[in-house]
């Protein structure tokens, strides 16, 4: 594999939202050349996700993590790898450490390279996301309750992330 090959666009897959814990967490699916969805590796990254998330806080809560995140299950070339970002503070993004399974083994969810934030097809879906919750949650314009309601609703779709 070229690691400076030319870059083009990755199917993006918006996956029902889950809830766990207290959690409300957005997921995404992206598939690499010659790479197809499969629901058992999407629900393991799942249920890793849930398992790593720190307790989930409130969406009030000004000193902690506010209980909503977006996940994304990378159908990679090498690997599947499945970064998980979650809300705090009102405008910060956080993340747990990279999730990583091999193709060997592709529901069993190990670490990842620390320093990894996400490659660039995960960080059109970031993009996305920032600006979703810059527009829902942080306009000043809806109750926190709609805002949320709104944002959970929002999805990145191929389309959307690719113009």
């Amino acid at each position: 594999m070229d690691n400076l090959q030319p870059y083009k666009p990755r199917p993006v897959l918006s996956l029902p939202r889950a809830e766990s814990s207290g959690w409300h967490l957005k997921r995404y699916a992206i598939l690499a050349d010659g790479k197809l969805f499969d629901d058992a590796v999407a629900t393991a990254a799942k249920e890793e996700a849930f398992r790593r998330l720190p307790e989930a806080g409130s969406l009030h809560d000004e000193s902690g993590n506010h209980g909503v995140a977006f996940q994304i299950v990378h159908f990679a070339e090498v690997a599947v790898v499945s970064p998980v970002f979650y809300w705090q503070w009102g405008s910060v993004l956080a993340h747990i450490d990279q999730m990583r399974a091999s193709w060997d083994a592709p529901t069993h969810f190990g670490d990842g390279v620390k320093e990894v934030v996400g490659c660039i097809w995960e960080m059109n879906i970031v993009q996305f996301e920032l600006e979703a919750w810059a527009t829902q949650l942080l306009n000043g314009r809806k109750s926190t309750e709609d805002g949320l309601r709104v944002y959970l609703q929002q999805q990145a779709t191929s389309e959307a992330i690719h113009t």
